[in-house]
């Protein structure tokens, strides 16, 4: 049996096992990046050329940017902004609705979104429970809020982070580009929710009244700690803008910030390190070593080649892109398509006119994606294993995609018609 055949039988069950979840994400991506080195497939795939192929960039990246949010959880600032949405609204529901939304989406654009719905989940499954409603009418926003949110900025979600390190953009560039479809998906996504969930604006403010009494302020534990980490997340994004001047990549602002914290919170790193979400970084491993063989045996040059071949005019391949990423990260999760498709730009690219839209395409195509199938995002499992941990609430394949496709296909309406328009007028 060829390598080539034997990379694409690892690459079909890896993504078995990823759709069907019968194993951890993290685990089977990792034990078949372990599995293509012991294959020994080139002699390129070594353990001591492993920084060759693995982005620890991006690791390094990550990692900082979950120490710090960690760091500032244990503060209390998450659960104080939330009760204080609360309290302005003066239980006015809509209020609410619109106003966790509005912030679970900014918040995702600076956090990673599962972090952004597990800080919101709590203050929104109390909502519930006071107002008497579905918790669904609040999750099922409450997730393609976060999805949509995520894809704001480079560190809103982790395919932007491997999509800004691979074509070189900088946070300010990225958040231009990014801003009117993500924006504008934002607000027709809201006026969806609320045509789609009537029940909304029946809810009375007495039955909230409870909620309306909260004090932000008791949600503080440590306002010391609160003010030095504030001033260093916002050195670290101001770091993050600046980062062409200060000639520093993102993963050493972030990781500089980071130790910060630790120094200032007094914590040690092995208590801090459950904020760390290991099976992300070990899933990224797995994959980078697994795309790396696809690489080695030319399965990457072959998509290439195809993806040429189908859409051979500029725009049909820019459109190509994202329906493609779209439908992929559907079923596969945005990473894993991102992970697959960058050495494929990267060959692409310097030959197709304005071809650093595909970046744009491939970006904006997987991760309005996330919205499709619980499958597709972290952050749509972690709610839905919520609801059922909470409130005995199943919700099925079939029902997500019900409330989410229409989300998705709103995006990349959206997008297919920014891209059209930075294409043909710019």
């Amino acid at each position: 049996m060829s390598m080539k055949l034997i990379m694409l039988a690892i690459l079909i069950v890896t993504y078995y096992f990823i759709i069907f979840g019968k194993v951890s994400k993290s685990i089977i991506a990792f034990s078949m990046g372990v599995l293509v080195l012991m294959l020994k497939i080139s002699s390129e795939l070594r353990i001591e050329s492993i920084g060759e192929y693995v982005d620890f960039d991006t690791l390094a990246l990550l990692m900082g940017m979950m120490i710090i949010v960690g760091v500032l959880k244990t503060t209390g600032v998450f659960e104080a902004v939330s009760a204080y949405i609360v309290k302005i609204s003066k239980g006015n529901f809509i209020q609410i609705f619109v106003m966790i939304l509005i912030a679970t989406a900014l918040l995702s654009g600076i956090l990673d979104n599962v972090t952004t719905v597990l800080l919101f989940s709590p203050i929104v499954f109390l909502i519930c429970q006071e107002a008497e409603v579905d918790p669904k009418v609040f999750a099922f926003p409450m997730i393609f809020a976060s999805n949509i949110g995520g894809t704001l900025t480079l560190i809103g979600d982790p395919p932007n982070i491997l999509i800004g390190n691979a074509s070189r953009t900088g946070f300010v560039e990225f958040f231009k580009i990014m801003a009117v479809p993500t924006l504008l998906s934002l607000v027709i996504s809201i006026f969806i929710f609320l045509v789609q969930y009537k029940e909304i604006k029946s809810i009375s403010a007495e039955k909230l009244a409870k909620l309306s009494q909260l004090d932000p302020k008791k949600a503080i534990t440590d306002y010391k700690l609160l003010i030095k980490g504030s001033i260093i997340f916002a050195l670290v994004i101001l770091g993050f803008i600046l980062k062409d001047k200060l000639q520093y990549e993102s993963s050493v602002i972030a990781l500089a910030g980071a130790a910060l914290m630790l120094i200032f919170s007094k914590t040690t790193f092995e208590h801090i390190s459950k904020d760390i979400e290991w099976d992300t970084i070990f899933f990224f491993i797995g994959l980078f070593i697994i795309v790396k063989g696809l690489e080695e045996v030319n399965i990457i040059a072959d998509v290439a080649a195809a993806l040429s071949t189908f859409a051979s005019h500029p725009f049909m391949m820019i459109m190509t892109v994202l329906a493609l990423s779209a439908v992929l990260s559907s079923f596969i999760g945005a990473v894993p398509v991102v992970t697959i498709f960058i050495p494929v730009l990267e060959i692409i690219i310097p030959s197709v006119p304005k071809g650093y839209l595909l970046w744009w395409a491939l970006a904006l195509g997987a991760n309005f994606a996330s919205n499709t199938t619980i499958v597709a995002s972290a952050c749509n499992m972690v709610v839905v294993g919520l609801l059922e941990s909470n409130f005995k609430e199943k919700v099925s394949f079939f029902e997500f995609m019900k409330k989410g496709i229409p989300i998705t296909m709103m995006g990349l309406a959206i997008s297919a018609l920014y891209l059209t328009g930075l294409f043909y007028l710019f």
